[in-house]
């Protein structure tokens, strides 16, 4: 693309539209700018004054109404523009005989919600037009105008915040007219809180932005305009009204993004944003991150040149402009989450017990012993009072509660996050062993492994339509973290923070024990986030060290055979998961990573040229669980190069894509 010419129509007037479209282009293709200089009375006329940058000469300079035939033929060929782009920026600026021009001719209208009769007739010498202001994209389409939307943005260079602080309760920049309604409401909004009102631009219409609490907008003819990115790019607050039927309903949400008044309300929404600090920062700073993931020159100018130039069908709608600026943003209420972190440990251990554990070495109070000298609250829920009676003045326990009945793994695992207060939060078994060791390793790899959810020492791939595991992984069988469908309930670490903002959250259904960890996976997968196996050896564990021991588990008024309670929750996970994949139509959901796992495994023996092995896995797998595509090519390159003998086993690496 730096090859590529563009010539970038529009009058050399330093702080209009243009000018941010300039400096976007010119990082990405050779850009060069024709048309006439700024006529100088309109500095007094539009008080211009304060601008403080130079007024410039465009790299062809013209007069308002240039021949576009004269001007190709004072160019060489070699320098003809691959495309024509004229902004508006100045009235009276309209280049003649465009037809001359041989490239694709495009321009962008920005004040339609002014100039509409003007930008329709002018439009037609173009072979698209892009707007700022969606309302009227059907008016341009029945003229024939090939016509999309291209909203105003932001560049994040320019509209920066400052390391100033905030100076100023309430900013604002613009003009105001005597008897306007933008005059009205900045004189209600004045009678009660100060304004800082000045006449500027660029870096210093920046600056008072970023110095301001809140900074006010008026919509003129519900036009979505610059100010509204801007602003939000400085990190300040925006209080702005609704531009109907502009895209700003779908950009943005009030309340998370910015604030939003009604003509009768604007003094009760300033007041309240500005009586609550850490609330209007936040949102300020949520704001910011979505105009700069979607909302820059750098992003207009991309979508445009698609549409001009690369064949794409229409720019950006204001969904998909939604979907792309959320992404990498924490919800709007995270650091309100972050609040009920209110303990002085780091880290939290939730411990249901039900009894002593008689089928293992190891129960509650050697599990006690185990944490003596490890930093943590440790939260103990005891599922019946015997135990209780024997523990509850435990030293090394911080909290506890007491049931009169076994309420089950999963409402204990709950109750026990409602109680804790500490960022990391592990889940044990009582009749677990634990070394510090352990602890820091899977709380280490929960906030440093990518869209860590859940980690733990052991867990499984499963094919969770059948219930069943594809391949478990089990202490010492792994050397490295594993992306893995589910990690298993005996000991494992989550975030505090998942389960607060209601993210996820253990299933009550499975009262007693059975499919909680299942399920679990699979609300992390809905979620966008991960689950990991973490190698560590430094625990011990025996499995079912209580239900071994019992006929019957009792729980509630009730008391059911470990397969009596196996079967019921294999129905309710089926039932949840299968009604929710087709809801969400979403089929997938229940598809296990086992296949994307095998085939790597595979890759890895190909590249180490064991094609022997590698097919035999990969056999194996497909007679458990089925191929997909990748798998599928993968096993016809191996049968290929079986049958060669001329490559290395370097070589063979390489081919795997």
């Amino acid at each position: 693309m730096q090859d590529m010419k563009i010539w970038l129509s529009y009058v050399a007037y330093p702080v209009t539209t243009a000018a941010y479209f300039e400096r976007a282009l010119r990082k990405i293709c050779r850009t060069i700018t024709i048309g006439p200089p700024l006529p100088a009375d309109l500095i007094d006329k539009w008080q211009l004054q304060n601008m403080k940058l130079p007024l410039k000469v465009q790299d062809i300079s013209t007069s308002f109404t240039p021949d576009m035939a004269e001007v190709l033929s004072n160019t060489a060929s070699a320098e003809y523009p691959d495309l024509y782009l004229w902004v508006e920026s100045v009235g009276g600026h309209f280049p003649q005989n465009l037809t001359t021009l041989k490239c694709p001719k495009a321009c962008y209208f920005i004040d339609s919600h002014l100039n509409l009769p003007t930008h329709l007739q002018w439009g037609k010498n173009f072979d698209m037009v892009f707007i700022a202001q969606r309302e009227y994209l059907g008016a341009f389409r029945q003229h024939g105008i090939r016509a999309f939307w291209l909203p105003l943005g932001c560049d994040p260079e320019v509209h920066k915040k400052t390391d100033s602080g905030k100076s100023f309760e309430i900013g604002f920049v613009g003009g105001v007219f005597q008897g306007s309604r933008r005059q009205q409401l900045l004189t209600t909004l004045g009678d009660r809180f100060p304004i800082h009102y000045e006449r500027c631009f660029w870096d210093d219409m920046a600056r008072l932005f970023s110095q301001s609490k809140i900074v006010f907008n008026e919509a003129v003819r519900n036009d979505l305009n610059m100010r509204v990115f801007e602003v939000m790019s400085t990190g300040s607050l925006l209080l702005t009204d609704m531009a109907r039927n502009s895209g700003q309903d779908a950009l943005f949400a009030d309340g998370e993004d910015y604030a939003v008044y009604r003509d009768r309300t604007i003094t009760d929404v300033a007041g309240f944003y500005l009586g609550n600090d850490a609330l209007r920062e936040q949102i300020a700073a949520r704001g910011q991150r979505l105009v700069h993931n979607a909302h820059t020159y750098g992003h207009r100018v991309d979508d445009l040149l698609a549409v001009a130039l690369g064949g794409k069908p229409d720019t950006c709608s204001a969904e998909e402009l939604r979907e792309r600026s959320l992404v990498d943003v924490t919800p709007v209420d995270a650091g309100i989450h972050d609040s009920v972190c209110i303990s002085s440990a780091r880290r939290s251990f939730v411990i249901p017990v039900l009894d002593m554990s008689p089928a293992s070495e190891y129960n509650v109070s050697t599990l006690l012993n185990d944490l003596k000298e490890v930093d943590g609250d440790v939260i103990v829920i005891f599922n019946g009072q015997e135990v209780a009676e024997q523990l509850r003045d435990h030293p090394r326990i911080d909290r506890y509660a007491i049931m009169k009945q076994n309420i089950g793994v999963a409402r204990a695992w709950n109750l026990g996050l409602e109680i804790a207060a500490t960022p990391t939060v592990f889940i044990m078994n009582a009749d677990l062993h634990v070394e510090r060791a352990a602890i820091e390793s899977l709380e280490q790899a929960l906030h440093s492994l990518p869209d860590a959810a859940c980690v733990g020492p052991q867990g499984s791939f499963s094919n969770f339509a059948l219930t069943k595991d594809y391949t478990y992984f089990d202490k010492g069988s792994f050397n490295r973290p594993l992306e893995v469908d589910a990690v298993s309930g005996f000991f494992f670490a989550v975030k505090l923070e998942h389960f607060s903002a209601k993210l996820i959250r253990f299933e009550n259904g499975f009262t007693p024990c059975y499919f909680e960890e299942w399920d679990l996976g699979l609300q992390i997968r809905q979620a966008g986030l991960k689950c990991y196996i973490v190698p560590t050896t430094a625990y011990d564990h025996h499995w079912s060290g209580t239900i071994r021991a019992l006929r019957e588990i009792s729980f509630y008024e009730r008391a059911e055979t470990a397969g009596e309670i196996l079967a019921r929750n294999r129905l309710i996970f089926l039932n949840k998961w299968r009604a929710i994949a087709g809801r969400d139509n979403n089929p997938l959901l229940l598809e296990g990573g086992f296949l994307a796992y095998a085939t790597d495994q595979a890759q890895t023996l190909v590249a180490a040229g064991r094609l022997d092995d590698a097919g035999k896995w990969l056999s194996n797998v497909a007679e458990s669980c089925g191929e997909d595509a990748r798998m599928a090519a993968l096993r016809r390159f191996i049968d290929i190069q079986t049958c060669k003998s001329d490559k290395t086993p370097q070589q063979m690496g390489n081919v795997i894509s």
